[in-house]
């Protein structure tokens, strides 16, 4: 049962994320929208003319192409990050307060939600702006991608939070498996410029997945993979059951080992 105290605990947590994250910082929250924005002006300039030709793509379809992934990606690369060092982060806050420990993952992971939404109204502007058009249907298939993809990272993370502070290298491992992840995930070229016998690596990857059927929706307001976005979600509520209980019972050993 969520309490009052529960929720004042969790505004509290997002606010003192929020003020860790850019402290000192003197561009502050303007590093959300400038690290994809720079990136995105990087891939732009060198991938455009090629991705063009390979995937018949107008300057403008490809700009927001390009920041729908980078977009995409970015919220799924933090929504694991954080997710996982939710508990190493609170560490001194947990030896010392009796509270639901469960409250530290979701407020990691809601700092990176915020930044997806804000980060998703720039790709709307950038859309408008370059004259694409959006109808209720796409933009409601979008927000529903994001959703099912925060429950998942929130799945994740009752797991990867516990196992991070038995194993610090997974720190390590996890930032290659997304480096990784990044070029399999074809966020900065199309698919087509895969060689064939190669393409189901990205056909059937999860983020690669999400990151197609919203762009569909972004520049052709296509619905595509709608059966496979259901299933995740399915997925990724057992995935919430199966990984609270599991988070609950490791979380009361984990003290001793900060």
């Amino acid at each position: 049962m969520i309490s009052k105290n529960d929720i004042d605990l969790y505004k509290q947590f997002v606010k003192t994320i929020f003020k860790m994250r850019y402290k000192g910082s003197i561009l502050g929250f303007l590093w959300v929208l400038l690290k994809p924005f720079f990136m995105f002006i990087i891939l732009f300039v060198v991938f455009s003319s090629v991705s063009g030709q390979v995937g018949n793509l107008t300057s403008r379809q490809y700009a927001v192409y390009l920041l729908s992934g980078l977009v995409i990606f970015t919220f799924f690369n933090e929504g694991i990050t954080w997710g996982m060092g939710s508990i190493m982060e609170r560490a001194d806050l947990i030896l010392k307060i009796n509270f639901k420990r469960d409250i530290v993952v979701i407020s990691a992971l809601t700092m990176a939600l915020i930044n997806f939404g804000i980060n998703l109204m720039i790709v709307g502007v950038v859309g408008l702006v370059l004259g694409i058009q959006f109808s209720l249907a796409s933009v409601s298939y979008i927000l529903l991608i994001g959703l099912v993809m925060f429950l998942g990272l929130y799945g994740i993370s009752f797991f990867t939070s516990i196992w991070m502070v038995y194993v610090r290298d997974l720190a390590h491992i996890t930032e290659l498996g997304l480096q990784l992840m990044f070029y399999a995930s074809a966020v900065f070229f199309p698919v087509e410029m895969i060689p064939e016998k190669y393409r189901f690596i990205v056909e059937h990857n999860p983020i690669a997945i999400y990151i197609q059927s919203v762009r569909e929706a972004l520049t052709y307001q296509n619905i595509v993979n709608l059966k496979f976005v259901i299933g995740s979600l399915i997925v990724s509520v057992l995935l919430i059951i199966v990984g609270n209980i599991y988070f609950k019972h490791s979380v009361k050993r984990v003290a001793e080992h900060f």
